[in-house]
């Protein structure tokens, strides 16, 4: 049986991303040992390794983080920028999907998605 998820992507610095996923994501640190860090997302887990090459992934990788409401969206965005951080945009209406996000990048050029997904409760 199945009881959660969790994705490893590489990064390249653990420091950097562990501070980042902590204190601008807000995310729980649930292992970390040597290179390795997890966070826990409520119903799935980000890990992360630090290889000795220390490149992160190639290509456009997207995590997105599922919020209850556009206006827990709004409260996100608005918590990260008080900390000095800076969102690619403002919270919006995707014109093709029926989305309402906003996306930051983290130390290894990955976006993080703060997302409500209208019509779908997850």
């Amino acid at each position: 049986m199945i009881t959660s998820n969790v994705a490893f992507y590489p990064c390249s610095s653990i420091e950097e991303t562990e501070a980042f996923y902590k204190e601008v994501i807000g995310l729980e640190l649930v292992f970390a040992k040597g290179k390795s860090r997890m966070f826990s997302t409520v119903k799935g887990h980000f890990g992360f390794v630090e290889y000795p090459d220390k490149k992160p992934a190639t290509g456009r990788l997207c995590l997105s983080l599922n919020c209850v409401s556009e206006a827990g969206v709004d409260v996100e965005y608005n918590r990260i920028v008080s900390l000095g951080a800076k969102p690619q945009d403002k919270p919006k209406a995707h014109e093709t999907y029926p989305v309402y996000s906003f996306f930051i990048e983290d130390p290894n050029g990955y976006l993080v998605e703060f997302q409500k997904i209208n019509g779908v409760e997850l």
